[in-house]
């Protein structure tokens, strides 16, 4: 009796439906960020980005995939105040950053470097670097449970948006400050990983072969 409760058992699991793990998206950002000046949350306010919150009617959360994607321009200006004269290069350096409302994701960053602009000054003379861009993109893939609860549901999730700018300059002789005007731009995509809820018609007949397996059986003894 014992072995063939283990075969029924078997059999049962063998015909039971294996749930694969699917991809709903990716959705792009609804709200994607245009070139605007930075610091975003610094001197600006912050900027966001909204996404469609996973539809839990299709199964069960797994994983969520950010992507971001980003670009900078930057316009670097570099004087030399001192008597004597001086060379060097000085860049853009520009972190961009997003977060959700519960601070639950390991913060998904964008960390880049403008092309350096090299100079030679004369004692007192200021130069302009003219635009350098710099273009960068970033993929994070979280399954902790309230990242999962927070992507979960209806409506759309906001995802607010900072930056953080600075000049890097390095200089031989003089005595050298260097400022920019810097923008960012900034959209995304988010890509929903799940397990399928199983079709009402293949839990019928999965109930309709277990009753069959253990008439079966019961008839056996």
């Amino acid at each position: 009796m014992n072995r063939l409760l283990y075969l029924a058992v078997v059999l049962v699991l063998a015909v039971a439906p294996v749930q694969a793990d699917m991809i709903s998206g990716p959705f792009t950002t609804g709200t994607p960020i245009p070139a605007t000046l930075t610091d975003w949350g610094g001197i600006m306010l912050p900027e966001s980005l909204s996404f469609p919150m996973f539809n839990s009617a299709l199964g069960t959360l797994t994983e969520v995939d950010v992507y971001l994607s980003g670009d900078l321009d930057t316009v670097v200006t570099v004087h030399n105040s001192s008597l004597e004269s001086s060379t060097g290069h000085a860049a853009t350096h520009l972190l961009m950053t997003v977060q959700d409302g519960g601070s639950n994701l390991v913060a998904p960053e964008l960390d880049m470097t403008s092309p350096s602009y090299y100079y030679s000054l004369a004692p007192g003379e200021t130069q302009s670097s003219g635009t350098l861009t710099k273009h960068l993109t970033d993929t994070e893939s979280y399954t902790a449970a309230g990242v999962l609860a927070e992507f979960n549901g209806p409506g759309t999730i906001v995802l607010p948006a900072w930056t953080f700018t600075e000049t890097a300059v390095y200089n031989t002789g003089g005595n050298t400050d260097g400022s920019q005007v810097t923008h960012a731009a900034l959209t995304g995509t988010v890509t929903y990983h799940y397990n399928p809820i199983p079709e009402p018609s293949t839990l019928a007949l999965l109930g309709v072969g277990a009753v069959g397996l253990f008439g079966w059986l019961w008839r056996r003894r």
